[in-house]
């Protein structure tokens, strides 16, 4: 399911835009660098750099639908056989204010802190 927003929305048009990503601390509101983001638009998706992977771990985020004024998406991970992609493994979700588009929140397996992703200003 793919989900495409009007024109002017924060979410349209993206390709080759870089987006920020950082952890946060919920308890703090502290914000620590974690990599980038760019949207995919033929796929949709918006593929994630997360700095403390290594480097041929790419995640992807990809709206799965709306719910009360917010987008909900799944996070995923390539899995791998022999240097080949054979298919994706969902390891966390996220949400975001419909209106708004950014920040995306996501929540990330064993990872205690929240992977935002934000627009560079």
């Amino acid at each position: 399911m793919s989900f495409y927003f009007q024109k002017g929305s924060n979410l349209t048009n993206k390709e080759n835009n870089k987006l920020l990503l950082y952890w946060l601390c919920q308890l703090t509101g502290k914000k620590v660098p974690a990599g980038v983001a760019f949207f995919n638009e033929p796929q949709g998706d918006y593929r994630l750099k997360v700095d403390v992977m290594p480097e041929d771990k790419v995640f992807y985020l990809k709206a799965t639908s709306m719910y009360e004024g917010k987008v909900l998406y799944r996070i995923e991970a390539a899995v791998r056989k022999e240097g080949r992609v054979i298919h994706r493994a969902e390891i966390g979700t996220g949400y975001s204010n419909a209106n708004e588009g950014y920040p995306i929140y996501m929540d990330i397996g064993p990872f205690s802190r929240l992977l935002v992703m934000e627009q560079l200003v």
